[in-house]
């Protein structure tokens, strides 16, 4: 892993059980995807996920945490150092999901760090889409059965839905298991004001009508492969809407997607008591598309992919 400048053990990746990270929930973090295509490994949305990452530190009040093309630097680096020890001790074509970290690392008993500057590390883990396969993600998941949560997402006036910090996960965890309990995949989320929102870790697309429909980023993250996405759906010409989005409009949805990095598309089969034949249309046109740009194979993947070393 790359801490602060310098490729270190991943056993070395340790703290304190008083540190601000885990005692406040303070570390920020981003996740993406670097795939194996015919360009070699490849990073997907680079450039977006570390500008957000940097973005999220900002509103967090961190300091001094790194500039954008040393960040960019350090993925390719530890990507390349992984790749390298991974194909000495075992066959790894999968890919691999990279972790960007923030985290003020000091004891603290109090309530604020003492030093605003945090540690900054990056991870390569060489574990999704297992040890077998072409390097790419399976792009069009086997449909969900997803619960809506009785408790709003947190509103952005208190938190930024632009802010990846970890506490913010604690009530979407805590949704998730009581879901995971009554048999469902996933927890959809619904604004104060009774829209949709989003789910604990996926963006939730509306298909209605030949279109697709997406909250606005006031009140949702904005996510890298939800861009992708609706960047696949405009080039198969199905129109996009951002706005809110009433929580009828979901019920009577033709097709419900949810999205996230390592699960591109995923078709909703159960949302609460209503079902949904799927994989829909769009479902599969879409998957089609990411599929071939996760492989560098259509013409957004020039957009997209960012090649790290060779395959």
């Amino acid at each position: 892993m790359w801490r602060n400048g310098q490729l270190v053990p991943f056993a070395d990746a340790t703290c304190h059980v008083l540190s601000h990270m885990a005692a406040r929930g303070s570390q920020v973090f981003d996740v993406l995807l670097v795939t194996r295509t015919d360009r070699g490994h490849c990073a997907v949305g680079l450039r977006p996920h570390v500008v957000r990452f940097l973005r999220s530190a900002e509103l967090m009040g961190m300091e001094d945490v790194g500039e954008l093309d040393e960040l960019e630097r350090a993925v390719a680096q530890t990507v390349t150092a992984n790749a390298s020890a991974v194909s000495q001790r075992a066959t790894h074509t999968g890919p691999y999901l990279v972790k960007l970290v923030a985290a003020w690392t000091e004891e603290a008993v109090g309530l604020m760090p003492a030093d605003l500057r945090p540690s900054v590390y990056v991870l390569a883990l060489p574990t999704v889409g297992g040890t077998e396969g072409d390097g790419v993600p399976e792009v069009l998941r086997a449909p969900a059965k997803v619960r809506s949560s009785p408790m709003p997402k947190i509103p952005g006036e208190i938190l930024p839905p632009s802010v990846k910090v970890a506490a913010s996960y604690t009530p979407g965890m805590r949704e998730q298991l009581r879901s995971r309990a009554e048999g469902f995949d996933h927890t959809v989320f619904r604004t104060v004001d009774g829209d949709l929102a989003e789910s604990t870790t996926l963006s939730v697309l509306v298909v209605a009508g030949g279109r697709i429909v997406v909250p606005p980023l006031d009140t949702v993250l904005d996510g890298i492969t939800r861009r992708i996405v609706l960047d696949a759906a405009q080039h198969a010409g199905v129109p996009i809407e951002v706005r809110p989005v009433a929580w009828s409009e979901v019920l009577d949805a033709d097709e419900l997607l949810l999205s996230s990095t390592t699960n591109p598309v995923v078709p909703v089969g159960r949302l609460d008591g209503r079902t949904f034949d799927g994989p829909g249309p769009v479902a599969r046109e879409l998957a089609g598309v990411v599929d071939d740009l996760y492989r560098g194979r259509h013409p957004l993947s020039d957009q997209w992919l960012t090649p790290l070393l060779p395959g």
